[in-house]
């Protein structure tokens, strides 16, 4: 069995925890496998509306992904991607177009830009904070950090502009902690399936 990054930072998937009608990631997975071909934010041909009309013969990529939701049991029942509208998941961009695209949580929006701003979403988003990883918001494929905030970023991808050396310290402790989890998101081999 093949361990993943949401296997790593989520834990194993919850089998007590029943997607039910929730067909987020028939949405949100980008698919790219010899049987089906599917962009991400497209929804699957073989969703239902409320499942898998090929659920016993799904793609691998299907076999092996689930939202945070599914894995963490800390989050209650109103934060299942169908009752909030917001997903969240780990993914990464090859090549990271800047430090924090290495390996990243990101909360994608389904159908409305403002579920990203209801106290659920921002309830999700502040427990992920604690974590070591930057944090994105997604809404109609465009993405936006949130995490770390705006000056810390900053303070991240252009230390020498920083007169602040208390800024300058907490940028580099930040990118201290991120580094391990930076260096295996930018290993090309570690499975990962990509959302876009």
């Amino acid at each position: 069995m093949t361990v993943t990054f949401h296997d790593i930072l989520f834990g194993e998937t919850r089998e007590d925890r029943p997607c039910g009608d929730c067909i987020a990631c028939c949405q949100v997975l980008n698919i790219d496998e010899p049987e089906l071909v599917k962009p991400q934010g497209t929804l699957c041909p073989n969703c239902t509306g409320t499942g898998c009309s090929i659920y016993e013969t799904r793609p691998q990529v299907c076999r092996g992904w689930n939202c945070a939701w599914k894995r963490i049991p800390s989050m209650p029942p109103e934060t299942r991607p169908d009752a909030m509208g917001v997903l969240f998941t780990v993914d990464r961009h090859l090549p990271p177009r800047n430090p924090f695209e290495n390996l990243y949580i990101i909360a994608v929006a389904q159908e409305r830009e403002e579920d990203l701003s209801s106290r659920d979403t921002q309830d999700v988003i502040n427990m992920f904070k604690a974590a070591a990883l930057p944090i994105f918001v997604q809404w109609q494929g465009m993405k936006t950090l949130v995490h770390p905030e705006p000056v810390l970023a900053d303070a991240i991808m252009n230390p020498e502009g920083i007169k602040d050396w208390r800024l300058r310290e907490q940028a580099r402790q930040w990118l201290e902690r991120y580094e391990p989890f930076a260096r295996a998101g930018a290993d090309d081999q570690v499975l990962l399936p990509q959302l876009g």
